[in-house]
């Protein structure tokens, strides 16, 4: 698996990891979103092992996997342990940012207990602190506060 290009994209709801994952389509990755951690191993196994399969995958981890998110840190272990080689990019942005995308979007923070801002402030705080780990395994951090989409 030594010439597979495998990327994890993880980071806050939010953030802009589905305009990263399409930006990496076009680039030629083969991209899964919303995948359950437990099956990264599988995934990487499969697209380094196609005969003529894609040589370079990303897959985006996140809160939304509810329950299968907690599965992370074991996945990430047995990746390490498989000598499947990867990395990791998080995703960051202000509180104030992310509450006005959600407002834009009209979407629900997947944290989020109630309408308005401070339920989505609330579901911000929350995924901060369930993640705050998996921030520190990154090997890159882009704080998306003042980029747009194209950037």
């Amino acid at each position: 698996m030594a010439d597979l290009r495998f990327l994890i994209v993880t980071g806050l709801s939010g953030a802009g990891k589905s305009e990263v994952i399409r930006a990496l389509e076009d680039l030629g990755y083969f991209c899964v979103d919303n995948l359950p951690p437990s099956l990264l191993g599988k995934y990487a196994e499969l697209c380094a092992g196609a005969h003529g399969g894609p040589r370079r995958a990303a897959a985006v981890i996140d809160i939304r996997g509810g329950d299968f998110f907690e599965d992370v840190y074991g996945a990430l272990d047995e990746l390490d342990r498989e000598g499947i080689a990867y990395t990791i990019l998080y995703l960051e942005a202000s509180d104030d940012v992310l509450v006005r995308r959600f407002k834009a979007s009209r979407r629900r923070h997947p944290l989020a207990g109630g309408a308005g801002g401070a339920g989505v402030l609330e579901g911000i705080a929350a995924e901060r602190a369930a993640i705050d780990a998996l921030r520190g395994r990154a090997h890159a951090i882009i704080d998306t506060s003042d980029l747009s989409p194209r950037q």
